[in-house]
């Protein structure tokens, strides 16, 4: 990853967790699902769970946390959820899940490495 403005990164980092969900047996069914509340990142499906997810791409260090995803915004991502399954008839007998996934950067070694956090089931 070199050197690349914020908005670049995070698309770069989006598109790196979306093909790191598809090779752990995720079917990503959509991406970047906008309200005024808030934005879901990747939303995908695993049996029958489906997988809210909120990416956040950082370079190896002290900023590379689960905590980057704050109980406010965790509080409106649960609400951007529920709008996202009202739109598609999404009911609440399925397993929801919401979650981070951290994709860290050491530009040292060049490797990427990932880790997905669940942090609530709605």
């Amino acid at each position: 990853m070199a050197a690349m403005s914020k908005k670049t990164a995070g698309q770069w980092g989006e598109d790196q967790a979306v093909e790191f969900l598809k090779r752990h047996g995720f079917v990503v069914i959509d991406r970047n699902f906008q309200t005024t509340r808030g934005e879901i990142d990747i939303v995908a499906k695993r049996g029958g769970d489906f997988y809210f997810v909120e990416v956040k791409t950082r370079e190896a260090g002290p900023m590379a946390t689960d905590l980057a995803v704050t109980p406010v915004k965790q509080r409106r991502f649960k609400k951007t959820v529920g709008s996202w399954c009202v739109k598609n008839n999404i009911s609440d007998s399925f397993g929801l899940v919401c979650a981070t996934l951290m994709v860290v950067v050491n530009k040292l070694t060049k490797k990427v490495s990932f880790r997905l956090v669940a942090w609530k089931s709605v």
